[in-house]
């Protein structure tokens, strides 16, 4: 992706400035994560690729000596993006739901079965089955249809 069209997404979603400076190096904070990137192979953001997106802590320094690279590295803006911000949840707690019929869900055996979200978290949710003692296991939402909401 264009550097100049990565830094458009980014303001778009975060709602925040991309900072530059001289050697085109771009970076923004987000609440506590510093997020950084550069344009490849040139210093100008119009004409290059984004590369090398890195995540890290506020607080969190390299250590040149031992090798240390603070942080991680993501592939995409995307994943940058829902580093900072996660997106929101597809099913609410409190919304029925029915397992789809997937491979997954004949095998962990709710596909068909009726049941009412109770938790949800980064494309999962934890579901309370119809008839069935609760249990914690969380459930990708890929795998859940709303019944009623």
């Amino acid at each position: 992706m264009n550097c100049a069209k990565a830094i458009k997404k980014i303001e778009k979603h975060l709602g925040i400035k991309v900072e530059i400076d001289d050697h085109g190096r771009c970076w923004f904070q987000y609440e506590d994560k510093i997020c950084s990137f550069f344009p490849n192979g040139s210093n100008d953001v119009n004409k290059g690729d984004i590369t090398c997106m890195r995540i890290r802590r506020a607080g969190d320094e390299d250590d040149p000596y031992t090798d240390y690279c603070a942080g991680y590295f993501v592939e995409n803006v995307t994943q940058m993006i829902h580093a900072c911000k996660p997106p929101e949840p597809k099913y609410k707690p409190g919304q029925l739901v029915r397992g789809k019929s997937t491979k997954r869900a004949q095998r962990w055996r709710f596909a068909g079965k009726v049941g009412l979200v109770t938790n949800t978290g980064s494309g999962q949710a934890i579901v309370l089955w119809n008839g069935e003692k609760p249990n914690r296991s969380w459930i990708s939402e890929r795998d859940l249809e709303l019944v009623s909401g």
